[in-house]
């Protein structure tokens, strides 16, 4: 997948274009309709599929008191849309100067003329330009003025709820992971950067791979057993997260026992996919009581990695 930053970036080549628009945290069930929406019109019309998704997310700028978290960092968007087949994404960065672009300057010369797109898909509540003036009602007006196909994706519901990124982030954070599974399509999954931590798992027997997590959500504190994709390796791995209390350790932090896996990886960016909780974080009077429950803990993970389990990114 190529990767483009702002709408100006000299890279982009002009080809004939099919592009979904939209934030996309978390790249959800009725976020990948939108995705699967515009990748068959891609196909049908022989388009070059193209993302354009905004980083920070618009909220951060146009309500900075809102501090609502984000449920998916960049990175793991940009992975997840090169995985469901994005030929292109054109990641812009969303700031104030952005913010006034009217409507129809973004629509006839960022679209239409730098980026030739020929086929627009985006969510039934999509908005856009200066102040929100973009909506539904104008695409649909401009489309047949202009001559590009349009496609307005309803919003998909799990029973009666409508999927949403918040929903998926409140349930993400009670440690509700089954209903945010289905919410997704796809396991709760987090994505950073392998970095140093203080040694403390390699001094208990068990190394530890920890992770910066670049902001996402989290699961509430615990352990759990997940899987890990280092590049195209999968790797079966015990998960911590929260603070050390047997070593009275208040510095909460994700870190990662991957089994039967010895290699130095700082550095790299790792995947996690959340398979089963296993226990809450606990304080033991002793080092050798820790490493008797990390042994039950890796035991208990064997156990559900023998049964039936499906881990995908997407």
């Amino acid at each position: 997948m190529k990767l483009y930053h702002g709408i100006n970036d000299r890279k982009i080549k002009p080809a004939p274009r099919a592009v979904a628009i939209g934030v996309f945290d978390g790249v959800h069930r009725g976020h990948r309709k939108i995705l699967n929406r515009m990748l068959a019109q891609a196909r049908r019309f022989h388009l070059s599929p193209t993302v354009i998704t905004f980083d920070p997310h618009p909220n951060r700028v146009l309500r900075p008191r809102s501090k609502e978290p984000i449920l998916m960092s960049l990175p793991h968007r940009l992975r997840i849309f090169k995985a469901l087949g994005a030929a292109e994404t054109i990641v812009i960065h969303f700031n104030k100067k952005i913010a006034v672009i009217s409507r129809r300057e973004f629509l006839e010369e960022v679209l239409l003329k730098q980026l030739n797109m020929r086929s627009l898909t985006v969510g039934h509540d999509f908005r856009f330009g200066c102040k929100g003036a973009g909506n539904t009602a104008f695409l649909k007006a401009e489309s047949r003025r202009l001559k590009f196909k349009l496609s307005l994706i309803q919003a998909l519901k799990h029973g009666r709820e409508i999927i949403s990124s918040t929903r998926i982030r409140q349930l993400v954070e009670r440690g509700e992971l089954k209903k945010a599974r289905q919410m997704l399509g796809r396991p709760v999954s987090v994505y950073g950067t392998v970095v140093r931590g203080r040694g403390r798992g390699r001094s208990t027997g068990f190394p530890t791979a920890n992770l910066n997590m670049h902001h996402e959500t989290l699961p509430p504190n615990g352990v759990y057993a997940a899987y890990g994709f280092l590049g195209g390796r999968r790797l079966k791995g015990v998960i911590h997260i929260g603070v050390r209390p047997t070593f009275k350790d208040q510095q909460k932090s994700l870190e990662a026992h991957f089994l039967n896996f010895h290699k130095n990886i700082y550095g790299k960016e790792l995947e996690l996919i959340f398979i089963a909780r296993l226990r809450d974080t606990r304080k033991f009077k002793s080092s050798a009581l820790l490493q008797a429950a990390i042994r039950n803990d890796i035991r208990e993970t064997l156990f559900l990695f023998t049964k039936p389990v499906k881990a995908s990114i997407i």
